[in-house]
């Protein structure tokens, strides 16, 4: 592959071989005293983007002669780190997005801006995992740029990381979230508790709620099976049932879906699991 373009030491321009297509590189020294028409150093390729998606594209352009070449590898280690910790491969357009938001972030750090991020609580309990890589990230960012973000700011990059991980939009993600906040704390007040967010049955609830709000939102449904199991539980447990109930009264007046009776007895026996963890 030869090199059209070099944007910096770090990312440059080819056009594949094989393909003819014109691909964006990055990777830690790609660029490094090479000129165009040479061939790229296979070796030290990290990462690929093809340029027919003329959106993306525009956007990689803008993204690597914009933005301080610096917090585009940060971003790049940020990302591998996350690939790495949650097995799963993230949509390209988060190289973009991620590297756009920690430029912004640490110019309005610099202006002494501060955001706060009203989904705090909601993303370090609701999505552990992401939020975690968003504190090691934040931890790394300020040893990098003398900065000195806060949690606010590891919820804000764990949000890009879910939006990467589930291929949503980030309107979508906030409405997830916000769909998972408000069944917790109706099984919050129903019971009067508060959750042991270190409880493997808490996860596993919060997971259950992660996927039920994304039938939601898609306006996907369980198949309503003639269970004769729910009969059972509706007498066995019948006060996780009861909060069943209230939950799914709540999601059918506030966001148009029914609840099926399938989705009533999951819900149940996650809850009775959780609660019974509780007490």
């Amino acid at each position: 592959m030869l090199i059209q373009k070099i944007y910096n030491n770090n990312v440059v321009l080819v056009v594949d071989d094989e393909t003819n297509k014109e691909l964006v590189l990055t990777g830690c020294g790609i660029g490094f005293k090479k000129k165009v028409g040479e061939k790229v150093d296979q070796d030290k390729i990290e990462k690929k983007f093809v340029m027919e998606d003329e959106n993306l594209a525009k956007k990689i352009t803008r993204i690597v002669t914009e933005v301080d070449e610096d917090i585009f590898n940060v971003t790049s280690k940020i990302i591998e780190y996350a690939k790495q910790n949650l097995n799963a491969e993230l949509d390209d357009y988060i190289y973009v997005a991620l590297a756009d938001h920690i430029s912004f972030a640490i110019k309005r750090y610099n202006q002494n801006i501060e955001i706060k991020n009203d989904l705090l609580y909601e993303i370090k309990r609701i999505h552990k995992k992401e939020f975690q890589i968003g504190m090691w990230a934040i931890d790394y960012i300020n040893k990098e740029f003398n900065v000195n973000f806060t949690k606010d700011e590891a919820a804000f990059i764990a949000m890009h990381i879910i939006n990467a991980n589930y291929k949503e939009s980030t309107k979508e993600s906030f409405l997830m979230t916000k769909i998972v906040k408000e069944i917790l704390n109706i099984i919050r007040y129903y019971y009067s508790v508060e959750f042991k967010e270190d409880d493997f049955n808490y996860d596993r609830l919060v997971t259950h709620l992660k996927f039920f709000a994304k039938r939601l939102i898609k306006k996907e449904q369980v198949e309503n099976n003639d269970n004769e199991l729910l009969e059972i539980i509706k007498i066995q447990y019948e006060k996780p049932y009861n909060c069943s109930c209230k939950i799914k009264k709540y999601i059918e007046d506030n966001h148009e879906y029914v609840v099926t009776e399938d989705e009533l007895l999951y819900l149940t026996l996650h809850i009775n699991r959780v609660i019974a963890a509780i007490k």
